[in-house]
């Protein structure tokens, strides 16, 4: 390696290899992978059999008499496809743990199965409110008790720290995560939300920034999840700012979980869901206070994030936002993003270039098995066969987005961004080559040029850092890669396999072997 200097430029031969921006994680939750993370023993002997029912009962039958002894239990996932329409009931489990408190995580990631002695540890009767109407909710039997099916959050203000690990093990788990991404290239990622655990989890990352120890750009977000979070959301955001905030901890934006999923009918959509009269899944708040909130957002520069899956939720959303630029008489300042877009209608795709909305995917679900055949079944197959359009977003001129989502240790290896390159390309399982389930439309994959924007440059416009990252230019940060392999002379199936050699933020090699020195 040649070193080549004029001036003030430090230029360096790199013999042919690859550079490139670091990747930006648009929407992560390294907070919730290092709470909901398992020892990597436990991961193998405790992951619940989704084959089949039977296989699923056999398998807690014996796990309760090998764990008698424990007074909580939780495990995940079973599948939710195997449980449709009503969902799992608490009666078959109190059988199996009749004194044992047992939350048991499914496989879309947005409900849980409890039995009778987790409700009453937690204080959960039918007198319980729902937290929100059509997401957050407690499935009931027609008396109006709890069945032992939780929708989303409704159990999360009873639950208080129950899944909080020591802070010892938090900072190990956070760590090696952080370690992981940074590792596969990641040099700017934003935390999607932390629930009620902001307190939990920052103040571990402010402690790795302080100490130089924090190998990436870390966004942090405010959470909104229950409906009473709005009107104290943007002091809440400002504290977590005085709290945290470092070199590379800073907060800028807040997130809504504004629907839910379509694996377990919360996602708002505009027609009901297959085999229901008129459940048409919900949204957090309606247009107006969206839009009102929207407008605070704006005076405060802080930018918006929303989870948004089903059709009716997004055009609420741009409903909302179109209100807000009408009521402000001038364009908005801020960066308003929706995320994962799994169901939208036609009408509504061009809307993101005219109301200046980020439009954020997660392509390692675009094989559309990752949480099963739930939410194929519960949509049918004409809305299942027009999933997750990013490219037409991009062709109506969109600034389209690209990122991992993933939240919990179980799937973490799945925020490899060179699986979620392969995978917006291919709209199939990165490790099944091309015989993998294909999602519709195959019109649909990205190119390798648009899904490296979406998931550099694209990434730091949406956070509103792209005037220092996202691109190599003069005057910007110094955050890039350099990989063996040129991207675009490789099988595009291979792609998953690309390790980087070295990883620069701030031109400072945080990871690999590759260290050219000035």
């Amino acid at each position: 390696m040649n070193k080549l200097k004029s001036d003030d430029v430090v230029s360096f031969d790199l013999q042919g290899k690859f550079i490139m921006p670091g990747f930006v994680d648009s929407h992560v939750h390294p907070g919730l992978v290092s709470t909901l993370a398992i020892d990597k023993e436990e991961q193998a002997s405790e992951s619940l059999p989704q084959d089949s029912k039977e296989a699923l009962f056999a398998y807690l039958k014996q796990y309760a008499q090998d764990n008698w002894y424990q007074p909580f239990i939780f495990l995940g996932e079973w599948d939710v496809d195997s449980f449709l329409p009503n969902g799992p009931t608490k009666e078959v489990l109190d059988e199996i743990f009749p004194w044992q408190a047992v939350i048991l995580a499914d496989n879309s990631g947005h409900s849980f199965w409890v039995n009778s002695a987790a409700l009453w540890f937690m204080d959960i009767d039918k007198d319980t409110p729902d937290l929100s109407p059509g997401i957050s909710h407690f499935v009931r039997d027609e008396d109006g008790e709890p069945t032992g099916w939780v929708k989303e959050f409704a159990m999360f203000p009873y639950m208080g720290d129950l899944l909080i690990p020591s802070q010892k093990d938090l900072k190990h788990n956070l760590t090696g995560f952080l370690a992981f991404l940074s590792g596969k290239g990641v040099t700017t990622l934003w935390d999607a939300g932390n629930f009620d655990w902001h307190d939990d989890i920052y103040p571990v990352v402010a402690d790795l920034d302080k100490a130089g120890k924090l190998p990436l750009r870390y966004e942090g977000s405010y959470h909104i999840w229950h409906p009473n979070q709005l009107s104290n959301a943007i002091v809440e955001l400002k504290a977590l700012r005085t709290k945290y905030s470092g070199e590379r901890l800073k907060f800028n934006t807040i997130k809504i979980h504004f629907d839910g999923v379509g694996e377990i009918q919360t996602a708002g959509m505009l027609e009901p869901y297959i085999g229901t009269e008129n459940n048409r899944g919900g949204t957090l708040f309606n247009k107006t206070d969206l839009a009102n909130f929207i407008l605070k957002l704006n005076q405060e520069n802080i930018h918006l994030h929303l989870h948004s899956v089903g059709d009716r939720s997004t055009k609420e959303a741009l409903s909302a936002i179109e209100l807000a630029r009408e009521k402000n008489m001038k364009p908005l300042v801020i960066r308003m993003t929706l995320s994962h877009l799994e169901t939208v209608s036609p009408e509504d795709i061009a809307k993101f270039k005219t109301l200046d909305v980020h439009a954020n995917f997660t392509p390692h679900w675009f094989s559309g098995t990752h949480f099963g055949n739930a939410g194929a079944r519960n949509l049918g197959p004409e809305r299942e066969s027009r999933s997750q359009l990013a490219n037409q977003f991009i062709a109506q001129g969109a600034n389209v987005t690209l990122s991992s989502d993933v939240v919990s240790e179980v799937e973490s290896y799945r925020a490899n961004p060179f699986i979620g390159l392969q995978m917006s390309i291919t709209r199939t399982e990165y490790n099944s080559a091309e015989n993998g389930h294909l999602t519709l439309p195959v019109t649909e994959g990205l190119t390798l040029n648009d899904a490296l924007a979406a998931y550099s440059k694209n990434g730091a416009i949406q956070l509103g850092m792209d005037k220092d990252v996202g691109s190599l230019s003069a005057g910007k940060k110094a955050d890039f890669i350099i990989l063996e392999q040129n991207l675009f002379d490789m099988k595009v199936v291979d792609i998953h396999k690309v390790e980087p050699m070295t990883v620069v933020v701030d031109g400072v090699v945080v990871a690999g072997k590759f260290t050219p020195s000035i």
